[in-house]
């Protein structure tokens, strides 16, 4: 499981899940106090990434073990927790702030997005989205606003609810479809990340799906990087005069204590032709490259250009 906690390189497969976790210093007080149940348990505080806010919670017994005990808070009591002037009667409004004095849609991500049901209103429990990370690690994404291209967009924040107290380690901004998006917390060596992964078709000879990785910084989500997990598109064959090549890329991701390593896959093909005297429908080449995303301060460094962008359009 990987965590602050893991030993060692822990490596994904594109072709399986990609997720990350996110971390940050500074404290602020928060209020509420909600009972829970107790809901697994956690790693030592020692270990544990650094709030930027807290909120206290009912107590629970501690398991004899010693380990913290992770909590499930329902939507209304999370969003007590990212935003402390929020009340379920009154709901969210477009000036309100998040527990680090940020507001909540002053974000140019956001913008054009409307509250189709006006201000201030009532969060409905499906809006807000709740991702499950390693030790109790969560990431909400509030999805209040709409756009005309079909995405949603709201805050964005990396959260954990253990023993007494709420936590937050990062709030940020995301706009996306909603559906096919897949939000996951990951840890990144000492650092705490979250990958979004979008899918976005124009046509189906123009697909890609990207991975967006936010690094936290100083109360905030950042996005650090971007990185095309799976990529297709038509066009004229340079060496098959009067043909069409597909270009495919497929991206392997592994996570490592100091960055992401990427193995870049792209298959050009010629597509197939009806035309039966035409030399079609075969393969031209793969091509494969290896480069490395390591944190530097507030980004995601790499260590090469994309292969999307040094190969297609050269077959």
């Amino acid at each position: 499981m990987l965590g602050p906690w893991y030993e060692g390189d822990v490596s994904l497969s594109r072709f399986g899940v990609v997720s990350a976790t996110c971390a940050l210093m500074f404290s602020l007080a928060g209020c509420g106090s909600y009972p829970d149940q107790p809901q697994g348990q956690a790693r030592t505080r020692k270990q544990s990434p650094i709030p930027v806010c807290t909120t206290p919670l009912e107590p629970v017994q501690r398991s004899a073990s010693g380990r913290s005990i992770v909590r499930t808070l329902d939507p209304e009591q999370w969003m007590g927790v990212v935003s402390p002037g929020y009340s379920e009667d009154r709901g969210v409004g477009p000036t309100d702030t998040d527990c680090t004095g940020h507001y909540l849609f002053a974000n140019e991500m956001l913008r054009g997005g409307i509250s189709a049901s006006g201000w201030p209103r009532r969060v409905d429990p499906d809006e807000l989205e709740i991702s499950a990370g390693p030790d109790g690690l969560r990431v909400l994404w509030l999805r209040t606003l709409k756009f005309e291209n079909g995405d949603e967009g709201g805050p964005l924040a990396l959260v954990r609810a253990v023993d007494d107290r709420a936590e937050v380690y990062g709030i940020g901004s995301l706009r996306a479809p909603p559906k096919g998006t897949r939000i996951t917390p990951m840890r990144l060596g000492s650092d705490n990340l979250v990958v979004v992964e979008a899918k976005q078709c124009p046509d189906p000879d123009d697909c890609r799906q990207r991975a967006h990785f936010y690094l936290a910084r100083r109360g905030r989500l950042f996005e650090s990087a971007q990185v095309d997990l799976e990529r297709t598109a038509v066009l004229p064959s340079l060496t098959e005069r009067g043909l069409y090549a597909r270009y495919s890329l497929r991206t392997d991701v592994t996570y490592k204590p100091t960055g992401i390593q990427l193995l870049e896959q792209i298959q050009v093909r010629i597509i197939k032709y009806e035309e039966g005297n035409r030399d079609s429908d075969r393969e031209l080449r793969k091509v494969e490259f290896q480069r490395f995303l390591r944190v530097e301060r507030d980004t995601l460094f790499s260590s090469n250009d994309p292969l999307w962008e040094r190969v297609v359009g050269q077959d």
